[in-house]
This record gives structure tokens, sequence and C-alpha cells, in this order.
């Protein structure tokens, strides 16, 4: 997978964004003139994944290689610090969830080892001890590939996956795409059956997989009851995770929202309202989307879709996408009293980076913008007073 990385300049002043509106830090109110900026990454980063453990958060993966990086919140002027490298094959879209002081990394796409020629559905599972900066593979493996997957914790002692796509599917598109080889003819023939199929085709994964670090298991967290999605956003509130639209096949998304409650070894699921679209605008869902909660609401930014790939598939064209512009997107949404509203705009499109929750605040950490460009920019949202509050290096 050829990537193509561009370095952002460093930014020097530090500004707020009400509503979209731009305003300068220092003319807000003295509660906010203290707010924290968080400095870029060293590295342009997009697929890659993190989550915070106390009050350092860590990044690492997709665009970055094998390297991680932590920063101190309380000492942001010490920017990001480089940890011990990854063990692992590099990946895209490994999933990281912090449990018990430690994080834990699981699956991607990549290659299973140095020597083999294509990617593959990862279901593998590192752990990482701050204490001791080491990293250790564990003797497990998810009972499905991990590409696309959502992960979170309601408890801080067990891990939640959900989504992604079918790793037989997955893998054996990609091997036929290389018996093809050079053959243009095989090729797109092995592209149009690929794309050519149903949602419920792809067998994209249903099943919410338990991780038991304590006794290093899987279990069964019961069945959603909907189609399976990939790249959608999760983020969790009150004990329950919120599941944020994403594809439901390739190059097609759905805008549906769900919630799901734990209640005894499995999760309740209840449909709250479809993300809404901007005025004259039609919501096709997105996928790579930022999430996270601040003062009880939930806050949802960027992601990428296809737009006119709901109307051609409507029209009955399988291969939605086809034809069409990746576009990213930089609308700002948040769940209002239950109702969806649109609240503000990254400042640019962006989708595909690492959304981490830090107390009240949701922190956005790289992810590409225009055609893929990578970036190293880092933003802070957060909900106060029924405004949007952005802050971010500029």
């Amino acid at each position: 997978m050829t990537q193509i990385y561009h370095q952002y300049k460093k930014k020097l002043s530090t500004k707020v964004i009400l509503l979209g509106v731009f305003i300068p830090l220092v003319t807000l109110s003295l509660s906010y003139a203290n707010a924290e900026s968080y400095p870029d990454i060293p590295v342009p980063f997009k697929y890659g994944t993190g989550t915070r453990i106390n009050n350092n958060l860590y990044i690492g993966l997709g665009s970055a290689g094998q390297s991680w990086y932590r920063l101190d919140t309380d000492k942001t002027s010490d920017g990001w610090q480089k940890i011990a490298d990854f063990p692992g094959q590099p990946r895209e879209q490994a999933v990281t969830v912090a449990l018990d002081g430690k994080l834990y990394v699981f699956g991607g796409v990549g290659k299973n080892a140095a020597s083999d020629t294509q990617v593959s559905a990862l279901n593998d599972v590192y752990r990482y001890d701050p204490q001791t900066n080491q990293w250790q593979p564990l003797a497990t493996r998810a009972p499905r590939g991990l590409v696309g997957t959502a992960a979170t914790t309601l408890n801080g002692s067990q891990a939640l996956l959900l989504g992604g796509v079918n790793k037989a599917i997955f893998d054996g598109y990609f091997a036929d795409l290389a018996s093809a080889g050079s053959n243009e003819t095989q090729k797109n023939a092995v592209i149009n059956a690929y794309f050519e199929q149903k949602p419920a085709d792809y067998f994209y994964n249903r099943d919410v997989l338990v991780y038991d670090p304590a006794k290093n298991q899987w279990k069964s967290g019961g069945q959603m009851p909907f189609l399976g999605t990939a790249g959608s956003a999760i983020a969790t509130i009150n004990s329950n995770l919120i599941l944020i639209n994403g594809e439901i096949k390739p190059g097609l998304r759905t805008t549906a929202v769900w919630q799901g409650k734990k209640q005894g070894t499995e999760l309740q699921w209840q449909q709250r309202p479809d993300l809404i679209a901007e005025k004259g605008a039609v919501q096709e869902g997105l996928a790579g989307a930022f999430a996270g909660i601040s003062h009880d609401v939930v806050l949802v930014g960027g992601g990428a879709n296809f737009p006119g790939s709901w109307k051609q598939f409507n029209a009955g064209q399988l291969y939605a996408h086809k034809g069409l512009k990746k576009q990213w997107q930089q609308p700002i949404y948040a769940l209002v009293d239950n109702q969806w509203q649109v609240v503000g705009k990254l400042p640019q499109p962006l989708g595909y980076g690492v959304s981490i929750q830090d107390k009240d605040k949701v922190i956005l950490v790289g992810g590409e913008t225009t055609d893929g460009v990578a970036t190293s920019a880092v933003t802070q949202l957060s909900w106060q007073d029924g405004k949007l509050h952005l802050e971010y290096l500029d």
C-alpha cells in the first residue's frame, strides 16, 4: 500500500472555534483562557491507533510504522515522547483499549511476517506496560480478523470489539488480485466481483467480542441486531456504548446510530436517531469519523464517504461507489436532547485518525485530509454552555 505523506508546518498560535466562528483564545473568559492545547505529533499520522492511561495519551502504528509516542497532558510543553517500538509487524487500522493500566493492541491489516507478499486481516494481540516500557505478544488470537473494528471498554477490565470485515473474504480479495498479476482483464474481473455484492454478502462481523485480559480469553457478548459495519466511530456514555455509522459494504456507509448497554453477558441494543446532513446536503453516512463524549453530549466529526453512492445503490448499482470520488468531511455534529445538530466544522476535512476521550474533552489525533494526505495536527473538542469549543494550534 503506497502512502503519500505531507508534514504540516508547526503552528504558532492557539485559537478556539465557537459554533464555527474563529475567536482568538486570549479574548475568552477566564475559565477558558487557561485551556490546554496539544502539540502536533512528530510524524504525519493516519490509520493508527491509541488511547489514554491516566494523564498520558498514547498513539502509534499506521503511518508511524512500528513507532509509538506518549504525551503527558500535565507536561504538554515536553511534547510527544517516543516509547518502545512495537515488536510486531507494521499495520494499519489496529485498535487499542486501556485495561487495568496497560495498553492492549488488537489486529489491524498488515503482513503476518516480513517475508509475506500480501497483507491480510490480523487477529493477534499485544500488551504494553507503561511501568516497564515493554511490549509483549500474547498467546491468543481473536476469533475474527480485526480490520475496521471498533473497540472500547465499559468497565476498564474487559475489552469490547465490534464490527470489522470478514477475514476470509477480505484476505481472498487480495489473494485473487495477486494471482491476477499484471493481467488487467483478470484484475478488473476480481474488482468487479468483489464490489458488486449486496451488503449482507460481505459477512461483516456482527458478533460482539469480549476479551478478558485476566484469563487471556475471548467470550461472546451477543450479536448486533443489524448489519455488521467497518470503520464505525465509537464512544461510551453512562455505561453505554454508542456505535456511529460505518460502512456496510465497501464504498457504502450507513447513517444509523446504535446504543448498546451491558445486560448480563451481552449487550442490549436500541437505535438512536440517524445522523443528519448539513442543510441542503445529503448525509451519505461516515466511515473513519472521530467521536467522543463531552458533558453527556455525543460529538462526531470528520470521516469520509462517497457522495452519490446511495443514489447509485438505490438505483440498483451494487458497485455503489463506482466512478465516484471519495470525499473527506469537515462538519461536527452533536447529539443534544436525542436530536442531532450541526454545531461546527473541523479546521480541515479529516478522517481516519484517532479519537481519545480525556474526561470531558475529545482529543483528535492525526488523520488524513483531502486525497489521503496525512496530518500531524492534534485538535480538542468539548461541549460547554450549549456550544462547541474547538481548540488547536494554528
